[in-house]
């Protein structure tokens, strides 16, 4: 009988420790174009705003933001240009029209949480905006408002920077083919 409850005590805490150590992603509903995004397209990614959490600017997130779109698009064949300053659509379409991009990728940062999770038990968490817009035609083909938060038991590895790989290649995964 004790064999029993030390293996099931055992098997219980292996669970709770494999569901704890892993990210939550959730993706609202994707909007996706008529026609699937050729791979091999040339996308011009915006520089979104540096995340914001009360008080708290995290400078540089919008860099790594950047950063981890330009690796999942690169990785799905596309030809990137990053923008190296924050500029409005109209600002936007000229530069991709001159680095002759077939699409412009937005990133917003909505929400950009950094926690101790290592000691507070508050994971780190982002909420992220994805639209994808069509230089020529100037519309919106492609959105997306997705959220991630991290694993709960860490060793103070992660950052909100390791979830956007995750939010981005699912909404790549929906848009291009």
């Amino acid at each position: 009988m004790i064999k029993l409850f030390v293996r099931l005590l055992v098997v219980f805490s292996v669970i709770s420790v494999s569901a704890a150590c892993s990210h939550k992603y959730k993706v609202d509903a994707i909007e996706t174009p008529g026609t699937l995004i050729p791979a091999n397209s040339h996308f011009y990614i915006m520089l979104p705003k540096d995340g914001v959490y009360g008080a708290t600017e995290y400078v540089g997130s919008s860099n790594m933001v950047v950063s981890a779109v330009a690796s999942a698009l690169l990785a799905n064949s596309a030809e990137v240009t990053k923008a190296t300053r924050v500029e409005t659509m109209d600002q936007a379409y000229e530069s991709a029209i001159s680095a002759s991009s077939d699409y412009i990728f937005q990133p917003v940062i909505v929400h950009w949480e950094d926690r101790a999770t290592e000691w507070s038990g508050r994971p780190d968490r982002i909420t992220m905006r994805y639209t994808i817009y069509d230089v020529e035609a100037r519309k919106n083909v492609a959105s997306t408002l997705a959220r991630a938060s991290s694993k709960w038991g860490t060793f103070g590895g992660d950052h909100p920077q390791d979830l956007v790989p995750g939010t981005v290649n699912t909404f790549l995964r929906a848009v291009i083919e």
